[in-house]
């Protein structure tokens, strides 16, 4: 659903870092102003939304299980937006505005009550950002192509989870193994300090004291081991993922279309929960849907569509689909039954052969046209052969 976005609190609070303690006072008002817009009007609305929600899955018993524990079911399906507005409680409670109130300058956040919550205090404001940006995702439901591929992304991400579950346990295991040399060389002291060094061998942005302590000083045991580690892990697991991400790629993108349009029906109908009765009456009374509609000039069809324009050569066709009948359309009268004569039953298998001769010839039209110039002198000089033999007397 489409609802107000504290987008422009970040932007501001950017601009009062840049500005620095000395800021004017219509700075101070307008990033006032921004965070009030946040705290009491953006806020509440999300948690009456949200409040809402828990309520009536709790009164019709919709939960969902996460691990053991058992949530409420929109709890768990929007999670994020639950989370921001915890984070958002939490900026309310730190905000070094609320601390500086009665402190000079007016509007203030650089005091000593507040500068000892500033570095708290933004904290949760990264937080809300990335979380704002994850709840802008939603967009995305407005094209198909994009909206699967957001759910093949999330999908995906169970691999990439096991992928690092596993290099933990094997860095675990070859940091463990590194400190048990108890070497001297600086980096690989301590089995936290081995790990670091491994990671940043992987990552290829080990520091350049490192490599050199390791050449100058005569390691074998270790080089052997920081080679292994990087073939287990550079090697085997990074190929291993990516086989995984491309096999299971294909496999899940043909089912995602669906399952994107899915999603756009289910924010739709999130959104008409936040229409008004009145908004949704004017919008169901412009659609006209109870004036008949016209299928070409002066013929009139039935209520109940909406009429879509398109080119008159997009689908030919020398047969009318529509089958009139005189008589009453009342509810309680039986449709005649179609009457079928040899005559057109004849003409129905006319039609058959005649669209399966037309699908067999432009059939045949592919290759020649594939064989291009070629097969079009060979026909040339076939018909001139053939014309010469036709003019030489028997």
């Amino acid at each position: 659903a489409v609802v107000p976005s504290p987008f422009p609190k970040a932007i501001f609070d950017r601009h009062l870092v840049e500005q620095g303690p000395g800021h004017s006072l219509s700075i101070r008002l307008i990033i006032v102003s921004f965070r009030c817009y946040v705290y009491f009007v953006f806020l509440p609305f999300h948690m009456a939304i949200y409040v809402r929600d828990v309520l009536s899955d709790r009164r019709l018993h919709l939960w969902a299980k996460v691990g053991c524990v058992r949530f409420p079911a929109s709890v768990v399906h929007n999670a994020s937006g639950y989370a921001l507005s915890v984070v958002l409680l939490g900026m309310v409670s730190l905000d070094p505005i609320v601390r500086c109130l009665g402190q000079n300058p007016v509007l203030t956040q650089h005091c000593p009550a507040g500068d000892a919550v500033q570095r708290a205090y933004t904290v949760p404001s990264m937080v809300a950002v990335l979380l704002l940006y994850l709840l802008a995702s939603d967009i995305c439901v407005f094209s198909n192509s994009i909206a699967a591929f957001v759910l093949v992304f999330i999908r995906l991400a169970t691999h990439m989870m096991l992928f690092l579950i596993c290099f933990a346990v094997v860095l675990l295991a070859f940091a463990t193994a590194a400190a048990t040399l108890k070497l001297e060389a600086h980096g690989w002291e301590s089995v936290l300090d081995c790990a670091v060094s491994m990671v940043d061998i992987f990552m290829g942005a080990a520091p350049e004291e490192h490599r050199v302590a390791l050449d100058e000083e005569d390691f074998p045991t270790l080089k052997v081991l920081i080679t292994i580690f990087y073939f287990v892990t550079g090697v085997y697991l990074l190929n291993l993922l990516v086989s995984q991400l491309a096999q299971s790629y294909s496999s899940t993108y043909a089912d995602m279309i669906g399952f994107a349009r899915l999603k756009r029906g289910s924010k739709v109908v999130e959104a008409l929960e936040l229409a008004s009765r009145s908004r949704w009456h004017r919008f169901v009374d412009s659609l006209n849907l109870d004036k008949p509609v016209c299928f070409c000039e002066g013929d009139v069809g039935m209520a109940g569509a909406i009429e879509v324009m398109e080119p008159a050569t997009m689908d030919r066709t020398n047969i009318e689909a529509i089958r009139r009948y005189g008589g009453t359309t009342a509810a309680e009268a039986p449709w005649p039954e179609e009457e079928s004569t040899a005559a057109d039953d004849v003409k129905d298998r006319l039609d058959r052969i005649e669209g399966a001769v037309r699908r067999m010839a432009k059939r045949l039209e592919k290759p020649r046209r594939r064989a291009g110039g070629a097969g079009l002198s060979s026909s040339i000089a076939a018909s001139s052969q053939g014309s010469e033999l036709q003019s030489t007397p028997e």
